[in-house]
């Protein structure tokens, strides 16, 4: 992946008062993410073996989120995509520091890849019970389109995931 760290003060997280910056991720950053993925998302995580495919994927596209104005602090954050031709994919999106437009400016990041890349839509799944995150998609232009009953499994149970799209163009 190319690209420098960049300040998040894209049309994303216009906030000037930031300790921290967007760049792509790289197959160094692997070992980071999937503790991360063990502290944000326990019964769904996704293994540094699965991480690293991904990454290094040629139809994939991660960022994190990391302190410093180069991003080589302390991770914050990380959001991946897939694409496949007109449609993009949001395969992950998570974050550490709640309310400091760091989800917004990851999603945004992965809005701008899959433009550039030919996308003029993207899909996500997210859990029917996870409110906060079904409302941070909305707010983002988001709307449900479908639901897949039973594909997400919790602790014995199933949880429908919620299909939402958003136009790119």
């Amino acid at each position: 992946m190319v690209g420098d760290a960049q300040t998040p003060g894209t049309a994303e997280a216009p906030d000037t008062d930031t300790d921290w910056a967007l760049r792509p991720v790289t197959i160094e950053d692997v070992e980071e993410i999937a503790f991360a993925e063990l502290e944000l998302f326990p019964d769904e995580s996704w293994n540094v073996f699965q991480l690293a495919a991904e990454i290094e994927h040629p139809d994939r596209r991660y960022v994190l989120a990391a302190q410093g104005p180069q991003a080589d602090g302390a991770l914050l954050g990380y959001a991946g995509i897939m694409l496949a031709g007109d449609v993009a994919d949001l395969h992950t999106i998570g974050t550490r520091r709640e309310g400091a437009g760091i989800g917004r400016a990851l999603l945004g990041w992965c809005e701008e890849q899959a433009r550039a890349a030919g996308a003029g839509r993207m899909l996500l799944e997210v859990r029917e019970d996870n409110s906060r995150a079904r409302a941070f998609y909305a707010a983002a232009g988001y709307r449900e389109i479908d639901r897949r009953r039973g594909y997400y499994r919790i602790r014995g149970r199933r949880v429908d995931a919620l299909v939402m799209e958003r136009a790119l163009s």
